[in-house]
């Protein structure tokens, strides 16, 4: 872990060339336990007016969920990850800690780009011993990125961001705002409403920021989302968090940049793994052992060709959790060969139908008109994979 004037010593001394070819930055903001209906579920918007304004230039997610552990420990490791992760216990350099067992967004932007690690930064108040990316063998310690641990509370953090920005120019910024979940936790409603509205303010701030410097104005995309939720007020009230209600899953999505699609709701039903996938697809970077998804929907159709989606495979089930009235849409860009294999977690194939040559353009079809009435699964997680002619895409599906 090293402080702002470590980090310019370091570049001075040794010198610093950017490993980088594209535009594309990135910065994202997490917002620790935020509940959604003191976000972009509360109609009015009330305590957020800055993201507000924001999502009139870009989109929000509005069914974005943790689906998997409501609280920090397990939720941040699986946003770095885009998929959920073992999180071990370890001693790094005199210092108990924890590491995430898959590699992380962080490793794969290092790696694929070969970029110093001066072009990654995770941002954070100050805490002596942070928890670290992993050991994968793949990737590990000489990808992780620059971390700045530093000061007391989201101002000093936002402070620092400022100073990050200005002096060193990275491509990739992580910005981890602690004091809403703090708050949250004292039980103090009228706490717990003003950091989240100065959260709000800081992503406003830290965008108008962006947007004032030339190395990152119109190049720059922003991706907002909380690591969990709270109680909602069936399952105990805003002081805690931690279980499976609607309270605690609901989380806000908001990302805005210059291929994102505008002033745009999406209701297609994503998870805490496709974060940091998309994330990576904006980057230019292969999340290779991630499980998430790109959210495709959200961008313009450009840019997912301008992205690099060769095969320009993507396709939504909504709703999911799923039953047999659930739908299927995609896109074809010619008349293709389409079928689809329904597959459970370990690779066995449950399903195999909905074999037939379709037109070019959307398409919708009902997993019952697939041939899935009378095959539907145990209830649990599966692997559907869509077929067209000789790509294929796979998307995870909950009965």
């Amino acid at each position: 872990m090293r402080n702002l004037a470590t980090v310019l010593l370091l570049l001075f001394s040794v010198g610093f060339s950017r490993a980088q070819s594209d535009d594309n930055k990135v910065m994202i903001i997490i917002i620790d336990g935020a509940r959604y209906t003191e976000t972009f579920g509360d109609p009015q918007h009330t305590y957020i007016p800055e993201m507000w304004r924001l999502a009139g230039e870009g989109t929000i997610g509005d069914k974005f969920y943790n689906n998997g552990i409501t609280v920090t420990a397990k939720a941040i490791p699986a946003l770095w990850c885009g998929a959920w992760t073992a999180v071990l216990d370890t001693v790094y350099q005199g210092s108990s800690t924890n590491y995430a067992q898959k590699p992380t967004i962080f490793e794969y932007f290092r790696k694929d780009k070969q970029a110093p690690s001066e072009e990654c930064f995770y941002l954070l108040k100050y805490i002596a011993d942070p928890w670290l990316p992993s050991f994968d063998a793949d990737y590990g310690p000489e990808y992780w990125p620059e971390v700045y641990s530093d000061g007391a509370t989201d101002d000093d953090v936002a402070g620092n961001t400022k100073s990050v920005i200005d002096d060193i120019k990275p491509h990739f910024l992580w910005v981890y705002l602690a004091d809403v979940d703090h708050a949250g936790h004292s039980g103090d409603w009228e706490n717990y409403i003003s950091t989240i509205v100065n959260a709000d303010r800081i992503v406003g701030e830290l965008w108008d920021y962006l947007q004032a410097d030339p190395f990152y104005k119109d190049q720059t995309t922003l991706f907002v989302t909380n690591d969990h939720g709270r109680h909602d007020d069936q399952h105990g009230g805003f002081q805690n968090h931690g279980c499976g209600c609607e309270g605690c899953r609901h989380i806000e999505f908001l990302a805005v940049g210059p291929n994102v699609k505008k002033g745009f709701v999406s209701d297609v039903y994503r998870t805490t793994p496709d974060f940091a996938v998309t994330a990576s697809f904006v980057l230019g970077v292969d999340p290779a052992k991630a499980t998430g998804n790109v959210m495709y929907e959200i961008f313009e159709n450009e840019a997912v060709e301008s992205y690099g989606s060769s095969d320009n495979l993507f396709f939504t089930v909504a709703p999911n959790p799923a039953d047999e009235n659930s739908v299927m849409t995609f896109t074809l860009q010619s008349a293709s060969k389409v079928s689809v294999v329904l597959s459970n977690i370990y690779g066995n194939v449950l399903f195999k139908g909905g074999e037939m040559t379709m037109p070019a353009g959307e398409q919708t079809l009902s997993l019952r008109e697939l041939g899935l009435s009378g095959n539907l699964p145990h209830s649990g997680m599966y692997f559907l994979t869509l077929n067209i002619d000789n790509a294929a895409s796979t998307l995870k599906i909950i009965f």
